[in-house]
């Protein structure tokens, strides 16, 4: 059997990156990805899905941000240890009292969502640690994606995309509340709003897949 895959979304922000890391959990789910049931640390995949409107929110994201580098280069150099010896079985000289959780055999970062969109490539050279950086109107490709991490790549998908429907129904984490897209973007370029420069141009959903989403909700 494969293992099963891990992943661990945090959101940062407002309900539009509620309803993204929505979309995104629903369409890592249809792709076969389970969430951590131990936070980030039992998880291969770490997404932080940002906002970029309050300072606060944006340095919290990368405070968190640099304790996963900091794990990821754990992992890396356990890797190359481990290649060093041989590809043998990795030392257990340590006693089980004193060792750290065990990490995964591969963690992969990324970092979404608005800071996504308005820092795009500079983000892989303050952390270069990361694999994937991605705007909000990328949310439903997570899967896609991620499948060219694994061939070795750091992927940055920034570009304005028409958006397509999702073919997995958002994830929802309440009960009793669902956010439900009816545009995506702003034409209106406000001064102070930076949603036109990281959502992007409008896009509006067509009635009968806002209905569906709708009625999907019981």
């Amino acid at each position: 059997l494969m293992p099963t895959k891990r992943v661990y979304l945090e959101t940062f922000g407002c309900q539009m990156n509620v309803a993204d890391s929505e979309r995104m959990a629903g369409a890592l789910e249809l792709a076969g990805w389970r969430q951590s049931e131990t936070g980030a640390d039992g998880a291969s995949v770490i997404i932080y899905n940002t906002c970029s409107i309050r300072d606060k929110a944006e340095q919290k994201v990368y405070s968190a941000l640099g304790k996963q580098a900091k794990r990821k280069r754990a992992v890396m150099s356990r890797k190359r240890e481990t290649a060093a010896a041989g590809g043998g079985a990795e030392s257990n000289s340590a006693s089980a009292s004193s060792a750290p959780r065990k990490l995964p055999s591969d963690l992969k970062l990324v970092l979404a969502g608005c800071v996504g969109s308005q820092e795009g490539s500079a983000l892989l050279r303050r952390v270069p640690e990361l694999d994937l950086v991605m705007g909000p109107h990328h949310a439903n490709r997570i899967a896609e994606l991620l499948e060219r991490v694994d061939l070795g790549q750091q992927v940055v998908a920034v570009d304005p995309v028409e958006i397509e429907e999702d073919v997995a129904l958002p994830r929802r984490g309440s009960k009793l509340t669902a956010w439900v897209n009816a545009s995506f973007g702003c034409n209106e370029a406000c001064t102070y709003c930076v949603v036109p420069r990281t959502r992007g141009a409008e896009q509006s959903r067509k009635p009968d897949d806002i209905r569906r989403e709708m009625l999907s909700l019981g």
